[in-house]
C-alpha cells in the first residue's frame, strides 16, 4: 500500500507542475513553463517507475491501491494545480498593453 500512496502523491505534483507549466505557456511565460516542464519531468519518470514495478508484481491489492490513488490524484492534482497557477501565474504583459491590444482588434473588426 505505500507504493500505491506514494504514487499517487507524486502524480499529484506532476499533475500540479503540469497545469502550470500550460498557464504559463499560455500567458507567453517561456522560462517558467520550461522550468515547470523539468520539474514534472523528473517527478513524472519518479511517478511512471513506481506504477509499473507495483502493476508488475503479484500483489493484486497493491495493483488496484494504485489504479485508484494514482486515477483520484490525477483529477484532484489537476484541480490543485488550476487554483495554484490561477493565483501566481500572471500575465507576462501590463493592464495597459491588454487593453492596446483589445482597442486595435475592435479596430480591425470595424474595418
Amino acid at each position: 500500500m505505500i507504493f500505491a500512496i506514494i504514487a499517487a502523491l507524486t502524480m499529484v505534483v506532476t499533475d500540479v507542475l503540469g497545469v502550470v507549466m500550460v498557464q504559463a505557456e499560455a500567458r507567453n511565460r517561456g522560462w517558467l513553463a520550461g522550468w515547470m516542464d523539468t520539474a514534472q519531468w523528473i517527478v513524472g519518470i519518479t511517478t511512471t517507475t513506481i506504477t509499473v514495478t507495483a502493476l508488475q508484481g503479484h500483489d493484486m491489492t497493491e495493483k488496484v491501491a494504485v489504479v485508484v490513488l494514482v486515477s483520484a490524484a490525477n483529477l484532484f492534482g489537476t484541480k490543485l494545480g488550476q487554483m495554484i497557477g490561477q493565483r501566481y501565474v500572471t500575465d507576462a504583459t501590463t493592464l495597459a498593453d491588454r487593453v492596446a491590444r483589445l482597442e486595435a482588434l475592435n479596430t480591425r473588426i470595424h474595418d
